[in-house]
């Protein structure tokens, strides 16, 4: 049945999946997608960022004006991932994004696929599942006088990328055709069944991830009847489509 599910919506939504793109970690590096945008017979409509933009120099909005440029009906959306909060600096240049769609905890239409997004990764203090979480959420975290006044008087940037329950809660509430995270999902050697639960409540018919700079997409689909739904792994700066076809194969070995 769910692979029935998957066939339908692929066949029914081929020409929007297509023209939505998802790039792998990318840390900095975007000369292998402005090459694959400008080599591209079919240009996309969307491209999703699945964290670990890792800039640090300039904000993130004036990294995008020779995309707007190249393309002004080009969408951005991304989420965060954990290298993204290594200082201050990277995360308000990051979320310095002009009209790039931030979408961490949230659904988003794009081109009339939903897409769900969880940025960030699990982390010892915060939540490490499956234990149990040590917080609720980023307010009670980053309020908690352990993690105040480092790095002059500002708490721990590490805390702002953690995943916290009330993230994952958020989500579960609403419904979405993709979901895109930062970690993987328990297919992956470190994945997590808590991502499986989610995509599951979500009824999402495919997830995207980054973070471990490897592509195990083909050994994911013997999971495909426990997990319910298609995984995608994406390698360091490659770049697949909303079917999982790959655009650009990555950077491997990083």
């Amino acid at each position: 049945m769910n692979d029935l599910r998957i066939t339908e919506f692929d066949r029914d939504r081929a020409d929007a999946l297509r023209r939505i793109w998802f790039v792998g970690d990318v840390h900095g590096e975007f000369r292998y997608l402005a090459q694959t945008l400008l080599k591209a017979q079919l240009r996309p409509r969307w491209i999703v960022f699945v964290g670990d933009i890792d800039i640090f120099h300039k904000p993130f909005r004036e990294i995008l004006e020779p995309l707007r440029r190249f393309a002004p009906t080009l969408g951005v959306a991304f989420i965060h991932g954990n290298h993204d909060a290594d200082t201050h600096q990277r995360w308000e240049m990051l979320h310095d994004a002009g009209e790039a769609v931030v979408f961490h905890g949230q659904v988003a239409n794009l081109s009339g696929i939903w897409v769900a997004g969880l940025g960030g990764h699990f982390l010892q203090p915060i939540w490490m599942p499956p234990a149990s979480p040590s917080f609720a959420n980023k307010q009670a975290a980053m309020s908690r006088d352990v993690f105040k006044y480092r790095g002059g008087q500002r708490s721990s940037p590490e805390y702002l990328a953690a995943i916290y329950p009330d993230d994952l809660d958020r989500l579960a509430a609403q419904r979405a055709d993709i979901l895109v995270t930062h970690e993987a999902p328990s297919c992956h050697p470190r994945g997590f069944e808590v991502l499986d639960d989610l995509a599951r409540r979500l009824a999402v018919v495919r997830s995207f991830h980054g973070h471990h700079h490897d592509d195990l997409t083909a050994e994911y689909a013997q999971h495909r009847s426990r997990l319910g739904f298609d995984a995608v792994g994406l390698r360091y700066c490659q770049i697949k489509n909303g079917l999982g076809e790959e655009i650009f194969e990555g950077v491997p070995g990083w």
